[in-house]
């Protein structure tokens, strides 16, 4: 089974809800001037080029000065990043180094003392903050760009960085932050309930339930709130519950536009746990990969016996 997180699977058994996400957009002329000097592998005449700009008597130019030598910062600094995760793992790729780190955020610092109100410089700095590993920093940022910025859409212009933690598995560190937003936007059915999915990620079923409870009663008519309940109370080991749930975001949701593969994931349910293969047969190939359908393919005998079940006998 698989729980859920807003618009896609960003790691696996887990979904969070997330949002489009962009980093650093640049004033069109200038940006292709630095952009493409990068992409020459130019750095050092970017950087010659941009820090002429920090003496403009134009603010936006000023600004996008200090987005260019963010840029110049990492692309000078990268290196092999190695960090740990909370499920056991890691991943070994691309980063910075921690110098490098420290000159680029120096930059958007500036930059959004220059420009609060420029969502990309915030957004670029939780993100270098992110990919560093420096989330207790992170979470500082975050709420000092979220007292600074007044976007009309704001909260779903941090959301993205749960779905990317959670991509990370870095459980905890997206509990921490989802938990700052709580405090900053309470009431979201989004954030309430992707503090119980970290939870859940965290194999902390227990706590995740109230989160996840109070999630779906904000937003009864949400499908993946409705799903991720019934998914949290199969791993509570409370089937009946589970059922009722998972059932009723099928209803809710019935093509599964969230998640397309959800009205199989429930067929595999009502085999695996609900054991009624013949009801599971049906939905599985009404809506599972001809390999996915396990039901369909037990034995005859077993099938019968199942029918034996399933229907009355006839007087």
């Amino acid at each position: 089974m698989l729980l859920c997180m807003r618009n896609g699977l960003i790691a696996a058994e887990l979904y969070f809800a997330v949002g489009l996400f962009v980093v650093l957009p640049c004033i069109a002329q200038q940006s292709k001037d630095w952009g493409k000097l990068l992409d020459a592998k130019k750095s050092k005449q970017a950087r010659v080029l941009c820090s002429a700009w920090t003496h403009s008597t134009s603010l936006a130019t000023r600004v996008e000065a200090e987005k260019c030598l963010a840029n110049v910062e990492l692309y000078e600094g990268q290196s092999l990043s190695l960090m740990g995760n909370d499920t056991g793992g890691g991943t070994l790729g691309s980063g910075y180094t921690s110098e490098a780190v420290d000159k680029a955020l120096v930059h958007l610092n500036k930059g959004i003392q220059l420009a609060p109100q420029d969502i990309s410089l915030h957004l670029g700095r939780l993100h270098i903050l992110e990919v560093s590993g420096r989330f207790t920093a992170m979470n500082q940022a975050l709420e000092e760009s979220a007292n600074l910025y007044h976007g009309p859409d704001a909260l779903h212009d941090w959301l993205p960085y749960e779905g990317e933690l959670a991509d990370m598995r870095q459980a905890r560190a997206g509990l921490e932050f989802a938990e700052v937003l709580n405090l900053l936007y309470p009431n979201s059915h989004e954030v309430i309930g992707n503090i119980g999915a970290f939870h859940n990620m965290l194999k902390e079923y227990d706590k995740a339930l109230p989160y996840i409870q109070q999630a779906q009663v904000l937003s009864p008519q949400d499908p993946i709130d409705t799903w991720n309940l019934g998914w949290t109370y199969e791993q509570l080991g409370n089937t009946e519950e589970a059922n009722k749930w998972l059932s009723k975001a099928i209803e809710i949701d019935p093509v599964g536009k969230d998640e397309p593969d959800r009205n199989c994931l429930y067929a595999e349910f009502v085999e695996k746990k609900l054991h009624d293969t013949q009801r599971a047969c049906t939905l599985e190939k009404i809506s599972c990969e001809a390999d996915r359908q396990t039901a369909c393919a037990k034995p005859e005998s077993s099938q019968k016996a199942t029918d034996s079940k399933s229907v009355p006998a006839a007087k």
